[in-house]
């Protein structure tokens, strides 16, 4: 990781990126916390929470096509321009006594599809500044750094919307959008190789062509759902788990201690990714990360001491992280220049649909039959994914890694 942060056009990269999404992180609570302040209305901060996730599933695959067409590094610059202006436009509005609801909520969907473009073309930039034998070492220090971003941001959002007012935090977020800015402009990124004159809707299918006919990633995408199903679901019940199994209630601050738990084995899991890879191989390492995971959610089926379960949630996200930054590797490695924007968009919409399949999944079960029952339900996707894994390809991934580059591997 030294040796990437001593390479200024990637320290650049990763400066702007880990500046961006910490306001976008901040953004996602101060958003609802203003739409609750001036509304009261729950439905409303309800709804600006969603419309700030929805867009990736929306633009996804369009953004990640003409990513594929344009040069990538100016439409990182305009996404981020784009989320500046649109953030400031909220305390504007505030301070002129305009700002009403659906302001809110049409900001709160723009900055989410701010984000989806930026990230479209952020995949093709980093694969050409680190090339692909570094990608496991960028991606470790990348996912790394959102992981404490991701706990830190929202943290002291909350705090200074709640010490001084929302508007601030927003004016705050829409820096940290131009401090990339200047950052990403300093950059210099090839276009992406020319897409022979097809039109948009053939590019979109040429990516989804592609990412089906690669054995590889196929098989990494559609296991990845089965593994965010499970996340997502049992994610989505741990109070639920802690007050149903653990005799925690409401305002025991021990529930925290398990968000923590999981948050610092994403953490672990970053830190630890490039040795994990070397030792044990990709394609075994994913399998690893999902036979860990599935044995950390049955644990947590039949836990019902805190310790137990504090040690269950900690294994739980080091093994989902490592499979997912894993998988995002080896999708980066695989993948043709001409075809990261749409490959790696795609393969993140699957892997994103799985989570609220199982929150729903999860919280049906768990009214029915108990929290319990509910996590063995929710270990049946991840299970079933690592008996894919071990009779694909996956199993003998390292062998096919190193033919990356080439648009037909089958």
């Amino acid at each position: 990781m030294s040796a990437l942060l001593r390479d200024p056009a990637f320290r650049r990269w990763y400066l702007a990126r880990s500046i961006s999404y910490a306001g976008t992180a901040a953004t996602a609570v101060a958003l609802p916390l203003l739409a609750y302040q001036r509304t009261g209305s729950a439905t409303l901060t309800g709804v600006v929470a969603a419309a700030e996730s929805l867009p990736y599933l929306v633009f996804g695959l369009i953004a990640g096509a003409v990513a594929d067409r344009v040069p990538r590094l100016r439409l990182m610059i305009a996404a981020e321009a784009l989320a500046a202006l649109l953030v400031l436009s909220a305390p504007a509005a505030q301070a002129l006594g305009h700002l009403s609801g659906a302001h809110i909520v049409a900001v709160a969907a723009a900055i989410g599809t701010a984000f989806c473009w930026f990230d479209a073309a952020a995949w093709g930039t980093l694969t050409h500044l680190t090339g692909r034998d570094r990608l496991t070492a960028a991606n470790s220090l990348i996912w790394a750094t959102a992981t404490v971003t991701g706990i830190a941001a929202p943290a002291l959002a909350g705090v200074a919307a709640t010490v001084w007012d929302p508007g601030v935090v927003l004016v705050a977020d829409a820096a940290t959008y131009l401090v990339s800015i200047v950052l990403l402009r300093r950059l210099d990124v090839p276009r992406p190789p020319a897409t022979r004159g097809t039109s948009l809707r053939g590019d979109i299918t040429a990516g989804l062509s592609y990412l089906w006919r690669q054995p590889v990633i196929r098989t990494l995408s559609l296991t990845g759902f089965g593994l965010s199903t499970t996340a997502g679901g049992v994610l989505a019940l741990l109070v639920v788990h802690a007050r149903e199994q653990l005799g925690l209630i409401g305002d025991d601050h021990r529930i925290g201690l398990l968000y923590t738990a999981a948050a610092v084995g994403a953490l672990l899991s970053a830190l630890a990714l490039p040795a994990l890879s070397r030792r044990l191989g990709t394609g075994r390492l994913s399998a690893a990360a999902y036979l860990l995971f599935l044995l950390a959610v049955l644990a947590l089926a039949g836990t019902h001491t805190f310790g137990a379960a504090l040690v269950a949630w900690l294994a739980c996200d080091f093994a989902s992280a490592t499979a997912i930054t894993n998988g995002i590797t080896v999708r980066q490695q695989l993948t043709p220049d001409e075809l990261q924007g749409r490959v790696n968009t795609t393969g993140r919409m699957i892997a994103w649909g799985g989570t609220p399949v199982g929150a729903a999944l999860g919280g049906v079960v768990a009214d029915a039959y108990g929290v319990g029952v509910a996590y063995a339900v929710l270990a049946l996707p991840v299970g079933l994914g690592l008996v894919v894994l071990l009779f694909s390809r996956v199993r003998r991934l390292d062998a096919v890694l190193p033919a990356a580059g080439s648009a037909d591997h089958q």
